[in-house]
């Protein structure tokens, strides 16, 4: 049978014929072409509804359950179509709607964002997801079995006609997750990835259409054209701009680990990973906004006086490392995203000639470095959660290995140290309690709110402390001991709830940071 041969009806066994001429090639790239889709849907949809509830668990589920049920009721009623109405107009059509909704996601962001949020964090994220990608993705759904229907042309072959489907279109789902993941998304922007997967779904019918109706080949090359003109005019989110009265937008970068913003408010020049601040600074000055951040230096400064070195995971707006080289101090950062890098040069000032600064996971960096440090600082977030990886007792032990004698392990979390949601920083106490000689924690008042949390921990027996250091003084006042601390779990590489132990802390984070800086800071 040639590519674009007919499927007749030959027998008992036939299914019967479509009326209009398909080349099998055809069907098997629009197959290919919608699993390719479906799955770049799903992974740009983080980066779509990440902005506003994060890119964490609930958001990951939330995208996933979305997907699952839309291509589910897409499988049964695209099936169900099949068998009544056995035409690849129909096919076409179904793709072409899916290519308007796939359009439509860019502009029903905010409104369905800000709707969603009214939810709060989980419900949000479902709700949300469901209402920019559940439409699309019903629709592309449809089109597996209804493909492999007008693909199918004997029931004896039915198998391995479906199982050929199946394959090609897992392939392409294949192909989207690596293209978007490891290129597109940190390469351009997401409106501008939405529009090109929905002028990729409109190739389609276009080229149905041209090849058998010849006659509305003008009118298909108008709409083509037409689509053409909007996406190259469509109005993209600005470098630059005006958010919100007041708040200036600097910079708006997409990474494969988040959005990026650098933002102007007031006298202040704050840096956003998907929604959620990193680091503030007053600009003139480079002097950093966050109380925690002089915490930690005094922290250093009590318990390794004598420190020289220090490795620092987790770069951000580079508050630390303007306090460090204040003082004198030689400074290796791990950071894994070069989109915070590139930004922290541009808008706080970092010198790359000053300090050493890796582009590796931190963890990876502890493992497999020769260096010696005196003190390791672990100020890493993917916005408002921690990665759990850095907060397991098998790396607070590899980071005894790089650390010389009398060095520390300094960690900035965010939590409460009272009421119920105390558990994940009691689980960190607990789990640096397990790990090293010594440990403490350090609280900003007052107890009934969630802040920053300052953990220290050593090797070696601390050193006393200096007499009249009134800097020391005022924190000293601040160590608590998290009640409880010893029945909370041992943080593992094989059991790690600190995130979900921590939930309701990021929920209210999120919503703080959305209270002060206004929705249209995350969405814009």
């Amino acid at each position: 049978m040639s590519a674009r041969e007919e499927i007749p009806a030959q027998g008992g066994n036939d299914v019967a014929p479509s009326p209009v001429l398909v080349p099998k090639a055809m069907l098997l790239a629009t197959i290919f072409v919608t699993g390719n889709v479906v799955m770049m849907l799903e992974v740009v949809g983080t980066r779509v509804v990440g902005p506003y509830f994060g890119v964490g668990l609930y958001v990951w589920s939330a995208l996933i359950t979305v997907t699952l049920l839309a291509l589910a009721a897409g499988y049964w009623l695209g099936g169900k179509m099949a068998d009544i109405r056995r035409k690849p107009e129909t096919l076409y059509r179904i793709i072409f709607l899916a290519a308007a909704l796939t359009f439509a996601i860019p502009l029903a962001r905010t409104p369905c964002l800000t709707l969603a949020s009214r939810l709060g964090l989980r419900l949000g994220a479902l709700l949300g997801s469901a209402l920019l990608f559940g439409p699309a993705l019903f629709l592309l759904g449809m089109v597996t079995p209804y493909a492999t229907k007008l693909y199918t042309d004997r029931l004896e072959k039915l198998g391995s006609r479906v199982g050929l489907v199946y394959a090609v279109s897992t392939l392409g789902s294949f192909i989207g997750t690596i293209a978007m993941g490891f290129y597109l998304i940190p390469t351009f922007r997401i409106s501008n990835i939405l529009l090109a997967l929905g002028f990729a779904l409109l190739l389609l019918p276009a080229v149905f259409y041209i090849a058998a109706r010849p006659k509305q080949a003008a009118a298909v090359g108008a709409l083509l054209a037409v689509v053409l003109g909007l996406l190259l005019f469509f109005p993209r989110d600005p470098e630059t701009g005006w958010a919100t009265p007041g708040i200036k937008i600097l910079h708006k970068s997409t990474s494969f680990y988040g959005e990026l913003k650098v933002i102007e408010a007031g006298a202040s020049r704050i840096f956003l990973i998907d929604g959620i601040s990193q680091s503030g600074e007053d600009p003139r000055t480079h002097g950093a906004l966050p109380e925690y951040v002089n915490d930690l230096d005094t922290l250093l400064a009590r318990f390794n006086p004598r420190a020289q070195r220090v490795l620092l995971i987790g770069l951000g707006g580079g508050n630390m490392v303007h306090l460090l080289l204040q003082r004198g101090l030689g400074i290796d950062v791990v950071e894994i995203d070069r989109h915070v890098v590139t930004a922290s040069e541009k808008y706080f000032g970092v010198d790359p000639h000053r300090v050493r600064i890796t582009l590796d996971d931190g963890r990876r960096t502890v493992r497999t470095t020769r260096r010696r440090y005196d003190a390791v600082v672990m100020n890493a977030f993917n916005g408002e959660s921690s990665p759990v990886h850095l907060l397991s007792r098998e790396f607070f032990l590899e980071t005894q290995r790089i650390l010389n004698p009398g060095g520390i392990l300094l960690i900035n979390f965010v939590g409460y140290v009272e009421g119920p949601e105390r558990q994940a920083p009691a689980a960190i106490l607990h789990t640096l309690k397990s790990s090293f000689a010594w440990s403490r924690c350090y609280f900003n008042y007052p107890h009934d709110r969630f802040s920053n949390i300052l953990f220290v921990a050593g090797r070696d027996p601390a050193p006393a402390a200096p007499a009249g250091d009134q800097a020391w003084l005022r924190l000293a006042d601040r160590e608590v001991v998290i009640a409880g601390w010893e029945s909370a779990p041992v943080l593992t590489d094989d059991y790690n709830p600190v995130n979900f132990l921590n939930r309701v802390v990021y929920r209210q984070w999120r919503q703080l940071v959305m209270d002060s800086l206004g929705p249209a800071v995350l969405l814009e």
